[in-house]
């Protein structure tokens, strides 16, 4: 499994790394695969929390209130908490009151098909999106650290 420092995630995502450790420290998104242990030690994020991190941002960036996000991070947790093929089809929509997810139930579509939506957030693009920042990072991280010299020494 990848592992993420909070530095690299700022990149991926798009958010400062005091958001990132703001939201650590309120509870709102913690590192899945290593939380702060003290001053200077490194938080490592997971792919799946890379993914609660975009949304964040995203529903954040179309107004939704911190209540909203929540619940929205909620049901992303307890419905995938490994995100793979079942985001591709996973929508989020909102009318700016109430958050909805799209489903296959046709009562919950014929019900939301009233309303005038005025966001809609594809969860699968959302993760393609951020699979490709993912590659797009690390090949300049590991460049630089060539040019540095800190690549793989030769053998001796």
């Amino acid at each position: 499994m990848d592992a993420f420092d909070s530095k690299t995630v700022s990149r991926i995502v798009g958010v400062s790394l005091r958001q990132i450790q703001y939201w650590d420290e309120q509870g709102f998104i913690r590192p899945s695969v290593k939380t702060a242990g003290g001053r200077g030690t490194k938080r490592l994020y997971s792919f799946s929390d890379l993914v609660q991190l975009k949304v964040v941002k995203d529903l954040g960036e179309h107004g939704l209130s911190l209540q909203k996000i929540r619940r929205c991070l909620r049901h992303l947790k307890e419905s995938f908490p490994n995100p793979t093929q079942p985001l591709q089809s996973l929508r989020y929509l909102t009318d700016g009151d109430k958050l909805f997810v799209l489903t296959s139930d046709r009562k919950k579509i014929l019900a939301a098909m009233d309303r005038q939506f005025v966001f809609s957030l594809g969860i699968g693009n959302l993760v393609r999106e951020l699979d490709g920042e993912v590659r797009r990072v690390t090949r300049s991280e590991m460049a630089s650290r060539e040019r540095r010299g800190e690549g793989k020494q030769p053998a001796v």
